[in-house]
């Protein structure tokens, strides 16, 4: 739940709540969850710049989105979930606090922090690689203690150096990536990339063409997918598609607006800071025509 000033003002979920707030005002606002401590901070302009512990703060055109993620746990009880031996390395999952990692050798102990879907793993090893096997998710660490991949999967298969994959993408048109990547004891490298519709969706037309009102949001997310979105411009934009990937620049979400044809833009500014910029499309004839910013 959210309080402020220590009057409860709702209780907060995946969709937001909104309040006038004068940051001059220094109002506390403290988020209170079940089963973990509560987040507490002052809201002051020092947002605009420097999170609170356990946020991400988002600039928007008009206001500031704080997201509470990372709650202090109120146990600290040791819980064991995984450990194995690997010739003369142990790797070991427990639970103090928040979720651990270690890979211990003869010669180094390294510690590394797992996200709750791996509160329930196994462990297992392939090219020189430690496999750190959750709910629908995957991690890879090296004898080094370095994480090489994690991601959410719908499943995965591994040969003596090839590790396959497929990968959910929360994108408007239900689509998954079906991808391979060559492993070896220092990483892993993306060696294919290609998409496929995962599920049946409302975003097409009957004749198969993405709907206007998608068109937007389906546009930004496959330029930052690194897909070819050729197919969704103009025949005038389509011949200087490189130019209009460079003009949007580096991001790392999309957001909807009330206008669907207007999309937010997420770009990190600092640790756990991130910036939105908004971007507007014309649509005509199913075609993207025209990208302001």
């Amino acid at each position: 739940m959210l309080s402020l000033n220590g009057v409860f003002f709702g209780v907060t979920d995946s969709f937001e709540r909104f309040a006038e707030i004068s940051l001059a005002d220094r109002v506390f606002a403290k988020f209170t969850p079940e089963g973990c401590l509560p987040i507490g901070f002052f809201l002051t302009e020092e947002l605009l710049s420097t999170p609170p512990l356990g946020c991400e703060v988002y600039l928007l055109k008009d206001g500031v989105a704080i997201c509470a993620r990372d709650f202090p746990p109120a146990d600290f009880t040791l819980r064991p979930i995984a450990q194995k031996r690997f010739d003369d390395t142990l790797v070991s999952v427990f639970q103090q606090g928040g979720l651990q990692l270690t890979i211990q050798t003869p010669n180094d102990f390294f510690t590394a922090t797992l996200p709750p879907s791996f509160s329930v793993c196994t462990l297992s090893t392939h090219a020189g690689l430690f496999f750190i096997e959750g709910k629908n998710c995957l991690a890879l660490y090296t004898r080094a203690g370095k994480c090489v991949f994690m991601e959410e999967m719908e499943g995965f298969s591994v040969t003596e150096n090839e590790l396959n994959a497929t990968l959910p993408l929360s994108d408007a048109l239900g689509r998954v990536a079906d991808c391979a990547w060559l492993l070896d004891e220092n990483g892993c490298y993306r060696t294919r990339f290609s998409l496929r519709q995962a599920r049946a969706h409302d975003g097409e037309t009957d004749e198969g063409k993405i709907a206007d009102e998608l068109l937007a949001y389906t546009f930004f997310e496959s330029v930052l997918l690194g897909i070819d979105c050729a197919d969704l411009l103009s025949d005038d934009l389509r011949i200087k598609a490189k130019d209009v990937v460079g003009f949007l620049g580096d991001f790392k979400g999309v957001t909807l607006t009330r206008d669907p044809f207007t999309c937010g833009l997420i770009r990190e500014k600092a640790p756990r800071l991130f910036e939105l910029s908004y971007f507007t499309v014309t649509v005509e004839n199913g075609k993207i025509t025209d990208i302001r910013g």
